[in-house]
């Protein structure tokens, strides 16, 4: 007689080698995923940094269809580029807040409704100016972050030969940003080529701009600030400066850098390019090895150039 049995097994377990090999292969995915999850990531920065500057540029021209020129790089009421706070100092973005959605803001401040008079411009003595408006900021930037350790700009002065920026040391309670309209390339001071469209007390029409609205930078992205080892030589390794929002205007006198100091344009987005905003509303993503002239020439609203940007 023949018997037959079966008799059940127990499943075994993953072993150490198994769960190792398959710890590893995830690591692998993982390093695999990253790079193009970080490159998604810094694509949906770049792409909101464009829209925060083509926001901007709409209430550039809406601001000059109102008022018929645009606004001030930065009001010194003094008439004076060299005579540092003088009470006024208001900048192009604070002009902006209300063709930008930010009346209440605008508001806050002193006789709003005549700051394109340089002798009726106000300056801090808003409580709005504390404010954190997410369009001038670039996502690519921790500004808005920074809360300790470094000073916090509240204008910069031209003058023949070089510039100073003011600053408050370790404040934080103003709004920051990253946008800063082109002043040119050492704004409106006397025997300097190149002047902006945004200069000090300037009420620059569009007919101005004779080398064509397509051809001149209106805004560029800025950092306020970088590594101290890099613009000074010391070696403290961290973050300078950040820029206010309601005073923020840049030269171009000293080009573009793939380490920006505080007095140039500059940003953190991955492959180095730095947002520019046109005086037509266009975006354009400038490289730091751009042309010296070619720069230059974008940066002037009327020195007659012929130039390309590819």
């Amino acid at each position: 007689m023949s018997r037959f049995s079966h008799a059940r097994r127990d499943r075994q377990g993953f072993t150490l080698i198994e769960l190792l090999v398959v710890i590893a292969i995830i690591a692998i995915l993982i390093g695999l995923l990253l790079p193009a999850v970080q490159k998604v990531r810094e694509a949906a920065a770049r792409a909101s940094c464009e829209n925060n500057m083509h926001q901007i540029g709409v209430s550039v021209h809406n601001y000059e269809s109102a008022n018929g020129c645009l606004p001030p790089g930065v009001n010194n009421n003094s008439g004076t580029a060299s005579s540092g706070f003088s009470g006024s100092m208001a900048g192009t973005l604070a002009y902006l807040l209300p063709f930008n959605e930010q009346t209440a803001i605008y508001n806050t401040f002193s006789t709003p409704g005549t700051w394109i008079l340089p002798s009726t411009a106000g300056y801090y003595n808003g409580s709005g100016s504390t404010a954190t408006i997410k369009t001038f900021l670039c996502p690519s930037d921790n500004a808005k972050e920074i809360s300790s350790g470094v000073g916090s700009f509240a204008f910069f002065v031209y003058y023949p030969g070089g510039m100073t920026g003011w600053y408050f040391g370790g404040y934080w309670g103003y709004g920051k940003s990253n946008y800063a309209s082109n002043a040119g390339y050492l704004g409106n001071v006397p025997g300097y080529p190149y002047p902006g469209p945004f200069a000090t007390n300037t009420k620059t029409k569009i007919t101005d701009i004779v080398d064509g609205t397509s051809s001149t930078f209106a805004f560029g992205e800025a950092l306020g600030g970088s590594d101290k080892q890099v613009c000074t030589g010391q070696a403290n390794g961290y973050r300078d400066y950040v820029a206010d929002w309601y005073s923020f205007n840049l030269p171009t006198a000293w080009g573009l850098s793939s380490n920006p100091c505080w007095y140039q344009y500059g940003s953190k987005h991955a492959g180095g390019g730095v947002n520019f905003l046109l005086c037509d509303g266009s975006v354009r993503s400038v490289q730091p090895s751009i042309n010296s002239n070619t720069y230059q020439y974008a940066a002037g609203m009327n020195d007659g150039a012929v130039f390309s940007f590819d």
